[in-house]
C-alpha cells in the first residue's frame, strides 16, 4: 500500500505535465482508466483468459467498485484544478478517518460479531491523526484555506468519500472470490463505461498527443498512475482493513513533493520535511494497531 501511494505521488507530477498542456482534469481521469484497461486486457489475453470471467454474484460489486473508479479520479482532478494541491490532497486523506468511522459504527450495531472483527482502538485513531496532519504540513494546505471554491471544496470532499468507497468495495470484491486482476479489469470496464456518459471518448481532444510531452504523461498516469497502483491497492485490502490501506496510502503527499522536489526543482521546507516524517510514523504506528488487534482477536478467539 505504500508503494502504491507512491506511486499516486509520482502520477500528480506527471499528471501536472498534462494539465500545463491544456488537457482537462476530467479528460486525464478518463484516459488514464482507457490506458489502465488496454495494458491490463492485453496481459489478460496472453497470460491468464481465465480471469476476465467474475465469479458468480460480484457483477454489483464489481460495478461498485468500477465507479468509484472514474468517481475518485475525476473528483480528484477536479478538486486540484480549483483548489491548492494542498488542501486537495489533504482533504482526500481524510477517508482513513471515514474508514475508521465506518468500522466502529458497524462494530456497535453488531457487537455479537466480536469474535471475527474489533473496532478500531485509540492506536488506530492516533494513526490517522498523525497521517492527516503531516499530510497537511507536507502538501502545505494549511496555506490554501483562505481561498477556498465551493465546488472545489464538494469535489475534494467528494474524493475522500470516493476513495474511502474505492477501499471498501475492493475488500468486498475480494470477500466475492474475485482475482485482484479481475477486479481491475471489470472495474476499469464500467468506469469507461461511466466515462462515456458523462464525457464522451470520441470528444477526447486526440489532438493533444501530437505533443510528445502530453502522450509519455497520458501512459505514465495509466500505468504508474493507476494500473500499478490500483493493482497493488486491490490486493493490499486482502491482508489489511480499508482504515489501516488508506493510512498506507497517506505517503502519497510526501512523495508527491519528494518527486516534485527530484523532477520539478521544487523546494522541501523544514516543514514539509517534518510532515512527511509525520506521515511515515503515522503508518509505522497503524501497522503497530493492525498487529495488535490481530493478537487480541486470536486470544479472544481460542478455547
Amino acid at each position: 500500500m505504500v508503494a502504491a501511494g507512491a506511486c499516486w505521488g509520482l502520477s500528480a507530477v506527471i499528471a501536472k505535465i498534462a494539465f500545463d498542456r491544456g488537457v482537462a482534469p476530467t479528460r486525464m481521469a478518463e484516459a488514464r482508466v482507457v490506458v489502465a484497461l488496454v495494458v491490463l486486457a492485453a496481459i489478460l489475453a496472453f497470460a491468464r483468459r481465465d480471469l476476465f470471467r467474475p465469479p458468480q454474484g460480484s457483477l454489483p460489486v464489481l460495478l461498485a467498485f468500477g465507479l468509484r473508479v472514474a468517481l475518485v479520479s475525476g473528483s480528484f482532478y477536479v478538486a486540484i484544478d480549483r483548489l491548492s494541491v494542498g488542501v486537495a490532497i489533504s482533504l482526500q486523506y481524510t477517508a482513513p478517518v471515514l474508514l475508521l468511522g465506518v468500522a466502529a459504527v458497524s462494530w456497535l450495531r453488531r457487537p455479537h460479531a466480536m469474535a471475527v472483527s474489533r473496532p478500531p482502538g485509540r492506536v488506530a485513531w492516533l494513526a490517522a491523526a498523525i497521517t492527516l496532519a503531516g499530510a497537511v504540513l507536507v502538501s502545505q494546505a494549511y496555506r490554501g484555506f483562505g481561498r477556498l471554491d465551493a465546488g472545489g471544496l464538494v469535489a475534494a470532499v467528494g474524493s475522500s468519500i470516493f476513495f474511502a468507497g474505492y477501499l471498501l468495495t475492493a475488500e468486498a470484491a475480494g470477500r466475492k472470490g474475485a482475482d485482484p486482476a479481475t477486479v481491475l479489469v471489470w472495474g476499469f470496464v464500467f468506469a469507461i463505461v461511466f466515462w462515456t456518459f458523462a464525457s464522451p471518448l470520441w470528444s477526447w481532444p486526440v489532438e493533444k498527443l501530437s505533443d510528445v510531452h502530453v502522450t509519455l504523461a497520458v501512459l505514465g498516469v495509466g500505468i504508474v498512475g493507476t494500473l500499478i497502483p490500483f493493482f497493488l491497492a486491490v490486493g493490499a485490502v486482502r491482508v489489511l482493513s480499508p482504515a489501516m490501506a488508506g493510512i498506507a496510502a497517506t505517503v502519497e503527499p510526501p512523495a508527491a513533493a519528494a518527486f516534485a522536489w527530484l523532477f520539478l526543482g521544487q523546494h522541501l521546507s523544514a516543514v514539509q520535511i517534518a510532515g512527511g516524517l509525520l506521515v511515515l510514523a503515522g503508518v509505522a504506528i497503524s501497522q503497530r494497531a493492525q498487529a495488535v488487534s490481530a493478537r487480541t482477536m486470536a486470544v479472544e478467539v481460542t478455547p
